[in-house]
């Protein structure tokens, strides 16, 4: 279950939904482990912006995806709303209310683990500002945009890194940004890299264009039906959200 390119795992949640019909047992799980690593800190984070304590918000996101999981709830996505991010939003949404309708009895995941990750991690990764007037909402919608581009570069650097050019990347990783384009830096890069100028300045344009066709992808798996204007305007919508 892997791109034409071989970057990641095929999570177009059409596949997910009918993974349960797959022989591929492995390959499904680690599609589902790949979205929920996506979605685990933007889920986080949402619950904390909520008002909710660290300990129970690292219950909530883990009971959730196990929820996701052992209900299937991919199966029962209505593919109108179109945005994985946004249905898992709502049903998250409902979650919490659940959970505080029971007043914080929802065990810790179901004594399972889903992503590996310790609350102090998740905790340094959250900013809850009293001036900082974004809603809960728009605060989701940023963590996926930051998880949709970090999960991107991780998978241009197991690329890089299987290609023998993992130390390589890791020199030029911090130029992925085209805002930190500079002479000087490129000069600097290639005597560290024993290359020429113009040969830095020619692999650094061909990692960020990777890198976006990765991005690409990975957003087109995130939506029902994805065409080229539907994951141009999601694509749209995460610039949108880092931006607010």
């Amino acid at each position: 279950m892997r791109t034409q390119h071989g970057a990641f795992p095929a999570t177009r949640w059409s596949v997910v939904v009918a993974s349960r019909n797959s022989a591929d047992a492995a390959a499904n799980r680690m599609a589902l482990d790949e979205l929920c690593g996506i979605y685990w800190h933007p889920l986080y984070s949402y619950a904390r912006h909520q008002g909710i304590a660290p300990a129970d918000a690292e219950d909530l996101t883990q009971s959730f995806l196990v929820f996701v999981l052992e209900k299937d709830l991919f199966a029962q996505a209505d593919e109108a709303l179109g945005r994985l991010r946004n249905y898992l939003l709502t049903a998250f949404g409902r979650h919490i209310k659940h959970w505080q309708r029971q007043a914080g009895a929802l065990k810790r995941g179901g004594g399972q683990q889903i992503v590996s990750i310790e609350a102090s991690q998740a905790e340094d990764n959250v900013t809850i500002d009293p001036a900082d007037h974004r809603t809960p909402e728009e605060v989701y919608q940023r963590q996926c945009a930051l998880s949709m581009i970090e999960t991107a570069v991780c998978h241009l650097a197991a690329e890089q890194d299987a290609a023998g050019k993992g130390g390589q990347f890791e020199m030029l990783r911090p130029r992925l940004d085209p805002t930190q384009s500079c002479s000087g830096n490129d000069a600097e890069l290639a005597a560290a890299l024993g290359m020429s100028h113009d040969a830095v300045r020619k692999t650094i344009s061909r990692l960020r264009k990777r890198f976006r066709e990765i991005l690409h992808e990975l957003v087109a798996a995130t939506l029902s039906n994805p065409t080229e204007e539907s994951i141009q305007e999601e694509l749209a919508s995460l610039r949108n959200a880092l931006v607010g």
